[in-house]
């Protein structure tokens, strides 16, 4: 037992100096940024609306190209209104006269009257149409609208993959910290396991009543059920971490420890700053703002006319012959102009102009948030520097209490009671040190993300 002792406070003064080394940047936990960051199906999704803001782009720059369309129709009709042309009662008479005068037939006189329906039958028109806009600032208009949203999808991206990346590495943390808590717990489910043998031993040698077994034993099973808890912990971080990587929830976690309260973090001050030129959220509003800028001039453009030339070319006629008398061609130029609208087109301008202010309002809104959020974040950094020192100093103090009363209860000089409640004082202040230690990182992260450093 002694032999056990000794290790345990050796394992103990040994992982309290770990925390004091450099190096407080992890290749591993990078290595898992970057998975996440290729795998998340939320980030996915998000590089797909990207996608399609850059087709919505495409489709806007099309407009300024000609269309070109192809259409052919055949129309078979009878009845319906008709109208009649009295050819032949007009004319007979005419060409007649004109033949005696002549004395030759060279006029017809039997022309029959014309009875033509309205509705053309055995009617096709086959063509091809050509349009091309030659005036419309709502196609200029329309096009830089959707670059400045190509922009704003490229923002939203970017915001997501920070915010993914801190979840990340706080996850990372939280099952670091469980981990260590598992491997205290285990440590001291040890110790207690060894003070039950020997105190079994001593009683089966009638050198101890049965109650300091009993007594070993009740802690046993107290600290079983804390392990439970620990265990449940992380397999919950386990998960919660391989779901960020869109991994199997299962798979395993190479572990890394990182020292306590070496990594360098901003001052205030630059911090604060940073975050408003750098935070990917000031720039989905600024690229908001923008393509809103172009949807106001729009609205102010409807004043204006719009102006395209359409060409036409095919053929046309009873039945399909295609000849001379049937090929056509048609060019025109057309101009629309709304000079009234029911002032529809004030009320949308105004509407425009409204979202414009919204945006703005919300533009500083979020700037003064993110100064809350990097302000809030330094100083939980600070709080958990702090904590985390004063966690060491409590660790290292119940170490050597736990020395000292394991000493004097070896020379039967301090009780059981005495020894399990150092034991337990010195199991608190390891989870409380490796709590704050994991703490401290995250806070870290937060204040990364938050000042977009």
């Amino acid at each position: 037992m002694k032999n056990f002792l000794s290790t345990f406070t050796a394992f103990g003064l040994a992982f309290l100096l770990t925390i004091h080394s450099a190096g407080a940047q992890s290749g591993i936990l990078d290595g898992y940024v970057n998975e996440g960051l290729q795998n998340n199906l939320a980030l996915k999704s998000s590089e797909m609306s990207y996608q399609k803001s850059v087709q919505a782009l495409r489709e806007a720059r099309g407009l300024f190209m000609p269309q070109l369309t192809f259409s052919a129709s055949y129309t078979l009709a009878n009845g319906g209104r008709a109208i009649q042309f009295p050819i032949g009662d007009l004319f007979n008479p005419i060409y007649a006269t004109l033949n005696q005068l002549t004395e030759t037939q060279t006029f017809p006189t039997n022309l029959e009257n014309v009875n033509e329906q309205f509705l053309p039958n055995n009617f096709q028109e086959t063509k091809f149409r050509l349009i091309q806009p030659l005036f419309n600032p709502d196609i200029y208009l329309n096009y830089k609208a959707k670059k400045s949203l190509i922009s704003l999808a490229e923002a939203q991206q970017a915001t997501y993959a920070a915010e993914l990346e801190k979840d990340i590495r706080i996850a990372y943390f939280n099952y670091l910290k469980t981990e260590d808590a598992l491997e205290i717990y285990r440590e001291t489910e040890s110790l207690l396991r060894e003070i039950i043998r020997v105190n079994q031993r001593l009683v089966d040698n009638q050198k101890a009543t049965p109650d300091v077994v009993s007594r070993a034993e009740a802690e046993l099973a107290r600290l079983k059920e804390q392990e439970a808890q620990a265990i449940m912990q992380n397999q919950t971080a386990k998960a919660y971490f391989n779901f960020l990587l869109n991994r199997p929830l299962g798979e395993e976690i190479v572990a890394d420890t990182l020292p306590a309260g070496t990594t360098p973090v901003a001052g205030l001050d630059q911090a604060m700053s940073h975050s408003l030129i750098q935070r990917a959220e000031l720039s989905q509003l600024q690229y908001a703002r923008e393509a809103g800028e172009y949807e106001l001039r729009i609205s102010k453009s409807s004043a204006l006319p719009r102006v395209v030339a359409v060409v036409d070319a095919g053929a046309q006629g009873f039945g399909y012959t295609f000849d001379s008398n049937q090929r056509f061609w048609l060019g025109q130029v057309s101009l629309q102009w709304d000079l009234f609208k029911g002032f529809q087109n004030d009320a949308r301008t105004q509407q425009a102009e409204i979202d414009q202010a919204i945006r703005y309002n919300q533009e500083n809104e979020l700037q003064q948030q993110i100064q809350l959020q990097v302000q809030q974040a330094w100083y939980q950094v600070q709080a958990a520097r702090t904590a985390g020192e004063a966690a060491q100093k409590t660790e290292a103090a119940a170490s050597i209490t736990f020395s000292q009363i394991r000493k004097r209860y070896q020379e039967n000089k301090a009780s059981l009671l005495e020894l399990l409640d150092a034991q337990n004082q010195l199991t608190q202040a390891r989870l409380n040190r490796s709590i704050y230690n994991w703490e401290y990182y995250s806070k870290v992260a937060e204040l990364n993300w938050a000042s977009a450093i």
